[in-house]
């Protein structure tokens, strides 16, 4: 038997039909999406249905009907219906009885919508649960049929309907989707609830994934507790309410939304529907160009550099304060300036300026200069950039000030050029140096063997003031580097521990002897307080008391020079030292004691001019003060003076004896060896021939021209000793030495003594890098030359 349905399914049908043209009609969905109906494709229908008979039942309506083109896939629990649902395959509608074996109710639905959420559900019940039904309809069912109380044209039309408001309401949440806008109903009298998915999506929630009832939203930390909120507000307002939310995402983002919301009555319950728009990009858009004009604000207030903004005629629009600083001009001065142009100079630079934001519509680092109102002027770089509207023709710039960038600039010039000066200087002093050395060596060489042959008197003397005079000289020459060694700063300061009775001793040795030419008392007095072993720089202290010494018997002709050294303060693991130099020599006047320190200054008398360069004294000033440590002197002319300085030294440990070398080695002069000469200087090659020939009769020299003849000599010769000067044209000394080490194994542990005018050679030991044992500096002193020779000679290359 078939039965009808009741009208009050019709009038349910028509009023959810209302609903969803009020909701397209909130979103101004175009009426041809409204009439959209689905196409006419096969339709697969899941029913779960737990009676045969009602199963059949649908079955044979839906065949009578105009649908008999459905397909059917019936199941008899809730478990196999959802099972069916997760193999993904797509089903129009499904028929759900909501009392199944395995489920039963309300739950029934619920626990379907909630793990297939997207799904068009026909709940069926029985005439005892109409109202569940209805319920079922308000949760997300899409209808109900009573069974019992539909035929087959009811059954066609609630599935037809269905089926097509489901396609609408599809293309409606993909529409709301793309626009990022949602749409609610909410009616607490009549517990109604609904949000759409991208509803969902708007307040942080996954669609469908929870599903709230209109009792859950009450409470505030519910996501959707805002729409209670704007239900009450309506109804106070009385019309549409439309304003700009916050909403705070429970993973802690944030969110903005424009809400539209309508208020009705309808049968005497307030109901508010509305829409959600998602806004955030706009607003960060929006916060972000606040921020940006901010930030502008700031920098144009704070900026340091003139920013302005005028027309092509020069009248100034806007313009920040250090606009006003650059010129020295107050605002409202600026402001009266009709062509802020004729600020800058040199005039032609205004033409150009303008011709070239025309031609270009922008110019970069635009060189012109300012006047400041108190008449200095000011360098700047002008960048600016052409500013076309509807009303307005001008540019912006920024006028940055560089006067003290290029006055930094030129002293940066200043001080690159002193220094390549300095250091031209130094290459320059050490080439003429080392050219004053070569020929020196020639006269002090040849000056040696003269003195060492049998002369008369006469000749014997010559010689000898020949001799002196090259010693003078070549002091003059070692002086000169020093200072320019100093003035550079390539002093570099030893700190090791040192013996400071044996440093004095080794002095007194050494100056006693000018001090007995002079028949002049000289005596050191140390205190007993001073410990035995100090730390510093031993080299650096002998050469300040050689030069003060030194000094003092040059202009000392009778009575005595004395050294006195004593301990001034224990400062913690240090003692403060204090050296004086006292002579009873020519004196020196008061007003040119501070003179006496200044390089190139020299004593002169009126009866005698003393020899020097008066480099001395400089360089000793020069080697205590970069060591901390202060230099002065008194003097009372005619009488004598005191020359003195100060040292802070760390207490010593201990000091290590020094090897000291024999001063006779164990060598028969007359034994025969081989001695390869590399020497390009032709009177050079002359002297140590000579000289090698007077000591060592037997000695078979060969010498070489540069050092690659002596690389093509070593092919086929052996030698027991090289003497190789460093600067030799095609292959120098450096060069040989390292081919030799290096590729001519069977001549690699020759002995190889630099022999060469650079005097710097003994300080930064540069020869031990290329593989050279020793050196002897020219010009050299024959004892020194001949020890060298026999000690490489007897112990072979040094390791």
């Amino acid at each position: 038997m078939l039965f009808t349905a009741k009208n009050e399914t019709n009038d349910k049908n028509y009023i959810t039909s209302l609903k969803l043209n009020t909701h397209l009609s909130l979103l101004n969905v175009p009426e041809a999406v409204q009439n959209m109906t689905v196409a006419t494709e096969k339709n697969r229908v899941l029913l779960i249905e737990d009676n045969p008979g009602d199963a059949r039942l649908v079955e044979i309506l839906l065949e009578e009907s105009d649908l008999a083109d459905c397909e059917i896939t019936h199941h008899v629990t809730l478990t196999d219906g959802m099972t069916e649902l997760a193999k993904g395959e797509e089903f129009a509608a499904v028929l759900l009885d909501l009392t199944l074996p395995d489920s039963r109710g309300f739950e029934t639905l619920q626990n379907l919508i909630t793990r297939f959420p997207h799904l068009n559900v026909i709940v069926m019940t029985g005439l005892s649960d109409k109202a569940m039904g209805l319920e079922a309809v308000k949760f997300g069912a899409q209808d109900f049929l009573v069974k019992g109380a539909f035929d087959a044209d009811l059954l066609a039309k609630t599935l037809r309907y269905s089926i097509q408001r489901n396609g609408v309401l599809k293309s409606l949440e993909e529409t709301q989707r793309l626009a990022h806008i949602g749409n609610w109903e909410y009616c607490p009298d009549l517990q109604i609830f609904s949000a759409s998915d991208e509803t969902y999506r708007i307040v942080g929630l996954l669609p469908r994934q929870t599903v709230f009832t209109s009792a859950d939203i009450t409470t505030p930390e519910n996501p959707f507790f805002l729409f209670t909120t704007l239900h009450r507000e309506a109804i106070s307002l009385g019309e549409t309410l439309t304003k700009d939310i916050k909403i705070n995402l429970q993973d802690g983002t944030v969110r903005y939304a424009n809400i539209r919301c309508n208020i009705s009555l309808d049968n005497g319950y307030w109901t508010s529907r509305g829409v959600i728009q998602d806004i955030t990009e706009r607003k960060q858009a929006e916060q972000e160009i606040i921020k940006s004009r901010e930030r502008y604000q700031h920098i144009f207030t704070k900026s340091k550099d003139a920013i302005y903004i005028c027309t092509l005629e020069g009248k100034l629009i806007d313009f920040n304060d250090a606009t006003s600083h650059l010129f020295g001009i107050s605002h409202a001065e600026l402001n009266d300036i009709e062509n802020m142009h004729h600020l800058f100079y040199p005039k032609e630079k205004e033409q150009e300026l303008i011709m070239l934001l025309k031609t270009n519509r922008s110019v970069k680092d635009f060189a012109v200069e300012v006047t400041h109102k108190s008449k200095e002027v000011r360098r700047c770089l002008l960048t600016a950039n052409l500013l076309v509207t509807e009303d307005f023709i001008g540019y912006n710039a920024i006028l940055r000030d560089i006067t003290e960038l290029k006055q930094a600039e030129n002293l940066r010039k200043a001080r690159d050029f002193a220094e390549q000066s300095a250091k031209m200087k130094e290459q320059f002093i050490a080439s003429v140096s080392h050219e004053m050395r070569t020929p020196m060596n020639a006269i002090l060489g040849m000056s040696n063997i003269l003195y060492s042959m049998e002369l008369e008197e006469e000749q014997h003397n010559l010689v000898s003031s020949i001799k002196q005079s090259s010693e003078i000289l070549l002091g003059i020459v070692n002086d000169i580097l020093e200072v320019s060694t100093i003035q550079n700063g390539k002093v570099v300061f030893e700190n090791k521990d040192f013996n400071i009775r044996e440093l004095l001793d080794n002095m007194m040795s050494v100056m006693q002897y000018k001090a007995q030419e002079k028949d002049l008392y000289f005596q050191v007095i140390l205190d007993d307080t001073i410990p035995e072993v100090l730390k510093g720089d031993k080299l650096r202290l002998s050469q300040i008391l050689y030069n003060l010494v030194g000094n003092a018997i040059k202009f000392t002709d009778g009575g005595y020079v004395k050294i006195y050294v004593k301990k001034m303060n224990d400062i913690l693991d240090s003692v403060q030292m204090k050296f004086i130099v006292e002579d009873t020599g020519i004196g020196i006047p008061e007003e040119k004691i501070d003179a006496v320190f200044e390089t190139f200054t020299r004593i002169r008398t009126k009866e005698r001019l003393f020899e020097g360069t008066g480099l001395g004294l400089s360089i000793a000033k020069n080697l205590v003060e970069q060591q901390g440590g202060k230099i002065g002197a008194t003097s009372i002319l005619g009488e004598g003076s005191k020359f003195f300085f100060d040292l802070l030294m760390e207490v010593g440990e201990s000091v290590e004896a020094t090897p000291q070398e024999p001063e006779d080695l164990d060598f028969d002069d007359e034994r025969p060896f081989r001695l390869l000469l590399v020497e390009d200087h032709k009177m050079n090659q002359l002297v140590a021939r000579k000289t090698l020939k007077r000591q060592f009769p037997n000695i078979d020299l060969t010498i070489a021209d540069n050092g690659q003849i002596a690389v093509d000599i070593l092919e086929n010769q052996t030698f027991d000793l090289i003497l190789m000067d460093i600067q030799m044209p095609i292959m120098d000394g450096y060069e040989a030495t390292v081919h030799i080490r290096k590729n001519m194994p069977a001549r690699s542990d020759l002995p190889i003594l630099a022999m060469t005018a650079h005097a710097h050679i003994a300080k930064d030991k540069q020869y031990l890098d290329y593989g050279m044992d020793d050196f002897v500096l020219k010009p050299f002193k024959p004892e020194e030359l001949f020890f060298k020779i026999k000690k490489y000679i007897l112990q072979g290359r040094t390791v």
